[in-house]
């Protein structure tokens, strides 16, 4: 069947990174809230093509860069003693679309929908139109299979993607992804899956097993981090009876190469490849997991199993029958494998069911995952051991659960329903932990106290497998003092993820904001002029509006708080209130020349109506930062000299040394001031090669590059070195003009 319309470049990516897929598979994107994502129609969010790879954002995104939260994930389902449309008979039956490769034409079927789109993106309100001089930068909207329709979507989600397909067992499952921009809920994105015995092991309408009973099914889902060069301890918590979350997650340990110094939460300035840390940054301070919300007793009995998942474990993700799509498995040897693993765990490590007080009796009680002492490991540093926990921990480890087992007749459903998210401290103070552990000046959060060898003991957040190695430190305290902030993400993750579960167990009634009004920012020589629409008001609750302001990081997503502190640049700033609904428009006047702005307008209510949240109830709720954010910035403009003797280039000297300082957030940028309307500007070494040219028109203004990622590059991209440059700056008449600068790096 042919698709109503075509995702264009998928062919070549896959070409060029010699992936395997029947067909191009076509996505839609969440990012509403902290946490960002793309759902693809046939539910792999699989590697191939970079379909899944959640991005965490505000609270994890610095330089212009991403951190990513869950790489991959996949799935399988298995059962027993299926029968096929000629009456064989397999002992084992697998089916699915796994982290790497999927079948779209004949084992993971996308089913398009009564008007042909086989998935669709629906909103809870028309997203806002987002104007920066004259440039629109709102994502496009609608695109192909989107639509408003608050009517659809359960409860008060912002956005809901949905899709459908047939795998050849028999099952069709329908997937909806949920997601919200409202605080409490903005750090997780939740999957609610239902799956059907239609007995379709294809395309078409025909029933190809309409009488088949699937006995002993297992439904497995396994995620991976993509952690960059950081090792990870995995945990998870729901095998006590105690216990109030079922969740997977991973916190940082200690590097591989790291030798004896503690460069948790990736805090070593080696970055990524030929990136590098910048001073005061860590790099992943991030917990990252998975909460299972709710998994039905039977198909007869819709309450939350508890007991479910089954099965939970840690596995290498580089195996290949976990990777590959099951019709290129060994049905024999493959297939069981899999399905032993759904069953039992993973056969060299064994099961852990449900730690029941009956069977283990405290103190005997078996010690939960990632709760063991930590074992020594080998380093890159001749004579030097790194601790690592009993479960894996590498590049490629993925986390493993499986609910089941389930006999599903004829037409019965079970549903499945689970959340990825994250914790993390936010933006502001990771810069802050980060600055002072390089200065050796830190200092743990509050209540905290460290074992000097007087024998008081340690008091601190850390993991079991650090407290089973209080040697760890040497006495350190202010590495201690830096974990002690990193682990503060596990709280966080796992608020989250209860967040998550109240939302599920309140079917998806979360209290919401008004929506966010459009957003249109001019800049002018004087002022940065922000207009904003009036759709908010059509909350019966609306109590009026809030403009808030960055100068040069548009991303980094802190918002002061009377607990909290400033900084000078960086942080998103509270502007103006405004009260009511009878101010539309702001000049901006405190701005400086040559640094970028970035904005975002929000609606809050008055907090009467709003009814329980997880926490703060009743509370005043304002609409989502990044649903009105302007992702181009905005300048003072200057009027276009008319004497080419007075151009004038900002910072000269250029001096790495105070990046910083020179241009907030823009670290490697060179402004031209003075220029005329029109010109062309050619960077010269000081031997005659040609740098880069640049274009010119319009304002006396010109930085070197005119997004922050390009700023003084190269034609290459590359950062020019050390050196005296001339800058030629040439008018369409003819007429020219030398500038020198110099760049200290």
């Amino acid at each position: 069947m042919k698709r109503k319309y075509i995702v264009i470049g998928i062919l070549l990516f896959c070409l060029l990174f010699f992936y395997t897929i029947a067909y191009a598979f076509l996505t839609k994107q969440v990012r509403v809230g902290n946490y960002w994502t793309r759902i693809d129609d046939n539910t792999s969010q699989g590697e191939n093509a970079g379909a899944y790879r959640g991005f965490m954002n505000t609270k994890g995104h610095y330089l212009w860069w991403p951190s990513t939260a869950i790489d991959w994930a996949g799935w399988y389902i298995g059962c027993k003693d299926w029968v096929d449309e000629d009456g064989e008979v397999w002992p084992i039956m697998l089916t699915g679309a796994s982290a790497v490769e999927f079948d779209e034409e004949n084992v993971t079927m996308p089913v398009p929908d009564e008007d042909g789109y086989y998935i669709r993106r629906t909103m809870r309100y028309q997203p806002p139109k987002i104007v920066v001089d004259g440039y629109e930068v709102q994502d496009p909207f609608p695109l192909e299979g989107d639509e408003v329709a608050p009517e659809k979507i359960p409860g008060t989600a912002d956005i809901m993607i949905t899709s459908r397909i047939n795998t050849d067992i028999g099952v069709t499952i329908d997937q909806k992804v949920l997601a919200w921009s409202v605080r409490n809920h903005d750090d997780y994105i939740i999957w609610d899956w239902t799956f059907t015995n239609t007995g379709n092991t294809d395309l078409d309408e025909d029933i190809e097993l309409p009488n088949q009973t699937l006995d002993s099914l297992y439904f497995m889902r396994f995620s991976r981090l993509e952690r960059w060069d950081s090792q990870y301890w995995y945990t998870g918590q729901g095998e006590y009876e105690e216990d109030t979350l079922r969740v997977r997650y991973a916190y940082p340990s200690r590097r591989g190469d790291s030798g004896t110094t503690d460069d948790t939460g990736d805090a070593i300035a080696t970055g990524n490849g030929n990136m590098t840390n910048p001073p005061g940054f860590l790099w992943n301070p991030y917990t990252v997991g998975t909460g299972i919300l709710h998994v039905d007793k039977s198909p007869n009995d819709p309450t939350d199993d508890f007991d479910q998942p089954a099965m939970t474990g840690t596995e290498n993700s580089d195996l290949q029958w976990t990777r590959s799509n099951p019709s290129s498995m060994d049905p024999v040897a493959d297939w069981t494998r899999v399905y032993r693993v759904m069953k039992e765990g993973w056969e060299w490590r064994g099961n852990v069911p449900r730690l029941t007080e009956e069977n283990n009796p405290f103190p005997e009680k078996t010690i939960r995952p990632g709760h063991r002492s930590a074992r020594m490991e080998w380093s890159a540093v001749p004579g030097v051991n790194n601790i690592h926990d009993l479960d894996w921990v590498t590049y490629g480890a993925a986390f493993h659960w499986a609910a089941g087992p389930y006999t599903l007749k004829p037409g019965e459903s079970i549903r499945v329903v689970w959340a990825d998210g994250f914790g993390v401290m936010n933006s502001l103070k990771i810069w802050e932990v980060g600055t002072d552990w390089e200065n050796g000046v830190c200092e743990p959060p509050e209540g905290m106290t460290f074992d000097t060898g007087a024998g008081t003991g340690l008091e601190d957040n850390m993991p079991i497998p650090f407290k089973n190695n209080p040697d760890l430190y040497n006495n350190d305290y202010n590495d201690w003092a830096k974990d002690c902030w990193v682990f503060t993400g596990i709280d966080s993750f796992l608020a989250n993820m209860s967040a998550a579960q109240w939302a599920v167990s309140n079917n998806y009634n979360v209290p919401v904001p008004p929506p966010p009004p459009s957003i249109e920012v001019a800049s002018n020589p004087d002022k940065i002029i922000i207009s904003w629409g009036d759709e908010s008001e059509a909350a019966a609750d609306f109590a009026g509006y809030r403009l808030y302001r960055s100068e040069g990081l548009r991303y980094e997503g802190y918002i002061p708080t009377e607990d909290t502190p400033t900084r000078e640049h960086g942080e998103w700033k509270l502007v103006r209130d405004f009260p009511g609904n009878s101010v539309h428009q702001y000049e901006d006047n405190e701005v400086i020349r040559g640094t970028a702005y970035f904005y975002y307008v929000t609606a809050y209510d008055d907090g009467v109506s709003n009814g329980p949240d997880v926490r703060n109830s009743g509370a005043v709720l304002e609409s989502g930062r990044y649903l009105n954010m302007t992702t181009r910035a905005a300048y003072l403009t200057r009027e276009a000299g008319s004497n080419l003797d007075d151009i004038v280039i900002v910072p000269n000297p250029y001096n790495y040394a105070a990046r910083e300082l020179q241009f907030p957030g823009e670290p490697d940028k060179i402004m031209f001031y003075e220029l005329p309307t029109k010109c062309t500007i050619r960077i010269y070494t000081e031997s005659g090669d040609l740098v880069t040219t640049i274009e010119h028109t319009g304002s006396g203004d010109r930085s070197w590059g005119e997004l922050p990622i390009e700023h003084m590059t190269t034609e290459t991209g590359q950062l020019p070195v050390s050196g005296l440059y001339i800058a030629n700056f040439q008018t369409p008449d003819g007429n020219s003009v030398n500038r020198k600068f110099i760049i200290i790096r």
